[in-house]
């Protein structure tokens, strides 16, 4: 017997917090690491909005926003831009505990779409 260990609202969370980082990505003048970022959102909310689990459609997703950690891509090295310096700050701040939170999750979703065999 196999089963999967995923909720609806962990998926709803990954969504949320994708959501967030591409406004935040938005605000600090990265519009194409936003644009990324938003269709990552909008490829959670399909797999949210379906009758049945789609595990495949959900580990390519975290696949892809995991590339974004990884290799030559600059999403770990991005700082963020506003013109008053303590937005600024706070902005990089919230940038560097959202990524984190984002792989975070990530790491919870890919441990649980393992088929747990008994």
């Amino acid at each position: 017997m196999s089963m999967q260990k995923i909720e609806k609202w962990r998926i709803k969370e990954l969504a949320l917090i994708l959501n967030e980082l591409s406004l935040l990505l938005k605000a600090g003048n990265t519009r194409d690491w936003a644009n990324v970022f938003s269709h990552f959102h909008d490829e959670s909310q399909k797999i949210i909005s379906k009758n049945e689990f789609d595990p495949e459609s959900l580990n390519k997703l975290i696949k892809n926003i995991k590339n974004c950690y990884f290799g030559s891509s600059s999403f770990t090295n991005i700082i963020l831009w506003h013109e008053d310096f303590k937005e600024n700050a706070r902005m990089n701040q919230s940038l560097y505990l959202t990524r984190a939170g984002l792989l975070k999750i990530l790491m919870e979703l890919e441990g649980r779409l393992v088929d747990y065999v008994s």
